[in-house]
């Protein structure tokens, strides 16, 4: 650890000086003013934390199956390959003719998928076609979406819709014609569910968001008609999971969501790793002394990053990578999990860094909010001194960024340089 006085750049001798003018409050007793007194003097002091934390690891597989917010749709050659998943568990098996009573379905008709589509800012091919594939297995660990991958053939393939970049503006719903005949197979098995794997096909690299369930005006939708009489309504169903079955509420978590078949990997070693699909997060743990934290006032706190460049698809496109304060407590051991209790984006630590994944050198980020937090309340148990970094597109976009982390070179690994003000005297003027 560094620490020096901060001088003014033309009065070397002279420490930088707060002056605090007189109070202007009118008190009703003759304690005097409450915080600093007129003439008080107070020293900025800078001071290098080197390494700037005890502990630091990459976690990764972030955000959960589930949680993804658009749905990728990708591909990119054999450099990125991302699917959506849509679950349909639920099943309508009963029909109403007009003036009769309900009765089984025999027989379908019109089936569909609605999903709605919104480009993300690739050029849209002029050409492209948009794949249904029936992955539905209830034998599969549902936490293992790879395991659907070889039900993306040809005998499983619902139904197709080829499009034109001409229809294509900020956003397009797009309805997919699914094999009636399989949709009715699978309904009259009683207990089969219908569950869609997407994939886009293009001679140009295509990618694009799907809205995922999370939105019920424009989220996917099936519809089919239980009979070929057009008087009869047809079904409409959003998507829904019936597993995992444990732990206890786990399928709501999975309705729908990506697949990642290839993506880019930014990861190495000795490097903190933000971004990437399945999205990776630093997870770093300070140890700041309690005199730091309780006995002054901070002014700033810069965490020190130097970053490494990743080269590859789309490197010149920026990101924004927040830090989020982890509220999990020491009860919590598994860091995986320490890594998702976290404040809101913004909550506690305002600043963010703007970066390119081929950028390199050195990245400032303010994490004064977070110190301010980890002072010590007598009889209350503080929250852990541990951040995590995010990328704000995070299981949305395939980019990434890696900084040296502590096993890194020792003039590349983290710092933090904090600025304070030691103890303020209180007291009458």
């Amino acid at each position: 650890m560094i620490r020096r006085l901060l001088r003014a750049p033309l009065l070397l001798a002279v420490p930088i000086v707060i002056a605090i003018g007189a109070c202007s409050e009118k008190l009703e007793n003759t304690v005097g003013c409450p915080v600093l007194c007129p003439g008080q003097q107070l020293d900025l002091i800078d001071t290098v934390f080197d390494p700037a934390f005890e502990f630091d690891t990459t976690l990764t597989g972030f955000p959960l199956p589930g949680f993804e917010t658009p749905l990728l749709l990708a591909t990119r050659g054999t450099e990125l390959d991302v699917r959506p998943i849509i679950r349909f568990d639920t099943l309508t098996r009963l029909y109403v003719p007009t003036g009769d009573t309900a009765r089984p379905i025999t027989d379908v008709d019109s089936a569909t998928l609605t999903i709605h589509l919104v480009p993300n800012g690739l050029k849209i091919p002029n050409t492209f076609t948009i794949e249904a594939y029936d992955v539905a297995d209830t034998t599969l660990v549902d936490s293992l979406p790879l395991t659907l991958l070889p039900f993306f053939e040809p005998s499983r393939l619902f139904g197709s819709v080829a499009i034109d970049s001409a229809n294509v503006r900020d956003s397009l719903t797009v309805r997919i014609p699914l094999d009636s005949a399989k949709v009715r197979a699978i309904i009259a098995g009683g207990t089969s569910v219908l569950r869609i794997g997407l994939r886009v096909t293009s001679a140009e690299p295509a990618s694009f968001w799907v809205v995922s369930s999370d939105d019920a005006s424009l989220g996917p939708r099936l519809r089919y008609r239980g009979t070929p009489d057009t008087t009869v309504a047809a079904a409409s169903l959003v998507p829904f999971s019936r597993t995992p079955r444990t732990p206890q509420n786990v399928n709501g978590d999975y309705p729908d969501y990506v697949m990642v078949v290839a993506a880019p990997d930014p990861r190495a070693i000795a490097r903190s790793t933000v971004g990437g699909l399945p999205g990776s997060r630093p997870y770093f743990r300070f140890n700041l002394p309690s005199w730091l934290l309780d006995s002054t006032a901070v002014v700033s706190a810069k965490l020190e990053l130097v970053q490494d460049p990743v080269r590859g698809l789309d490197d010149t496109d920026t990101v924004t990578i927040r830090a989020r304060m982890v509220l999990a407590g020491p009860a919590t051991t598994d860091l995986f999990r320490a890594a998702r209790l976290i404040d809101l984006a913004g909550f506690f630590i305002r600043d963010s860094i703007r970066t390119t994944p081929r950028d390199s050198g050195l990245k400032r980020l303010e994490i004064n909010g977070a110190l301010r937090q980890w002072r010590s309340t007598p009889g209350i148990a503080s929250v852990p001194q541990a951040i995590v970094l995010i990328y704000e597109g995070e299981g949305a976009r395939h980019l990434g960024a890696r900084f040296f982390s502590l096993e890194g070179p020792a003039a590349l690994r983290p710092r933090l340089r904090v600025t304070y003000v030691p103890n303020i005297r209180l007291g009458s003027p």
